[in-house]
């Protein structure tokens, strides 16, 4: 019986050690896909306006647009609406991510 006994303990600490081994590689497999996605490289995102939908883009060419958009005078504050032609500076963005406004 005592056999018994050493053989059932041996089972339990792997059984132990397997319950550990398990959560321990998950979150190292999540931490591997973290830090995999986090690579800025090829980063797609959109910019999105009411009642025109959406565009998708990269930060190099929003960056692009904006730093055009600063060269040709606009500020943040041509965010704010009046005139009529609410966020501005973001229509402006816009349209040249589209391709609409010359470089």
């Amino acid at each position: 019986m005592a056999h018994a006994r050493v053989h059932t303990s041996a089972l339990r600490g792997t059984s132990k050690e397997h319950d550990m081994r398990q959560p321990v590689l998950m979150i190292m497999a999540a931490g591997a896909v973290t830090a995999f996605a986090s690579f800025p490289a090829h980063a797609q995102y959109a910019l999105c306006l009411p009642a025109r939908g959406c565009i998708p883009t990269t930060q190099a060419s929003y960056n692009a647009c904006l730093t055009l958009a600063r060269q040709r005078g606009w500020t943040d504050s041509d965010n704010a609406p009046r005139g009529g032609i609410p966020r501005a500076l973001d229509s402006f963005i816009y349209q040249c991510l589209q391709g609409r406004i010359p470089r």
